[in-house]
């Protein structure tokens, strides 16, 4: 023990309490680590997974139900062999079919709307029949005819005119007589009162013409054309005679 300084003691002393406080293994801590990130790896791939399940699920369920409205038909009226304008339309003439999404068709079960009934216009084999195209009675019935108007927007109402709406048809002053005469504007004359639309092409928009087929009386009818190709003609919609109206 000689030789030995309390300084020498105290130094070995101090180097076995370091190696009794040592670090871990580095491998061991870094073990550790590895498994602590693996385990936050899983639950991250577990929620992945998860919503991406749901994701397909929710867009499968989607497309099951666009395609079962788009799916849904039902059974129709349509034509079965040609019919001509102003033909009557008899049960014989008419077949059934199954079609979805075709505005204003018939349903089966309306046929008796349909049998004997004017056809309007010209209908061909597989047509599907819509309320436009046929009427009670032939179009023009006797004593009328019908006349088609080529119009400039502000010649209809802006609201646009429909099949069966009620107008009467103003002939408008041409422009020298305007000048000469402003009353004449007062008092326009009616070429055509109470003429039934029979068909309405185009929009009232600026720059496009409006094409109105009228029916009116035939005494009218030329009188009518001249003046349309003159473009001097004018629409003005009315109440149908007879239809009530209120007031104060």
């Amino acid at each position: 023990m000689k030789g030995r300084t309390v300084s020498d003691t105290m130094t070995k002393q101090d180097r076995k309490a370091g190696r009794g406080m040592q670090a871990p293994a580095p491998g061991l801590l870094a073990a550790g680590e590895r498994r602590a990130t693996q385990g936050g790896q899983r639950h991250r791939s577990w929620g992945l997974v998860t919503v991406a399940a749901l994701s397909v699920l929710g867009t499968g369920l989607a497309v099951a139900a666009w395609g079962l409205h788009a799916g849904q038909k039902e059974s129709v009226l349509a034509i079965g062999e040609p019919i001509s304008k102003g033909q009557v339309i008899a049960r014989d003439d008419l077949v059934t079919t199954s079609v979805s999404g075709v505005s204003g068709a018939i349903p089966v079960s309306e046929i008796n709307t349909v049998v004997n009934q004017t056809a309007a216009v010209d209908l061909v084999d597989g047509q599907i029949l819509t309320s436009q195209m046929f009427a009670a009675s032939a179009v023009p019935a006797s004593g009328e005819a019908t006349v088609g108007l080529a119009l400039d927007p502000a010649r209809v109402p802006g609201a646009g005119l429909g099949p069966g709406d009620v107008v009467d048809v103003i002939a408008v002053p041409g422009g020298d007589t305007a000048q000469k005469d402003p009353a004449a504007l007062d008092t326009p004359e009616v070429l055509a009162a109470d003429a039934s639309v029979y068909s309405v092409e185009g929009a009232a928009t600026a720059g496009g013409q409006v094409l109105v087929t009228l029916v009116v009386d035939a005494a009218d009818a030329a009188r009518i054309s001249a003046y349309s190709t003159q473009n001097r003609v004018a629409v003005v919609e009315t109440a149908p005679a007879g239809a009530e109206t209120t007031g104060e």
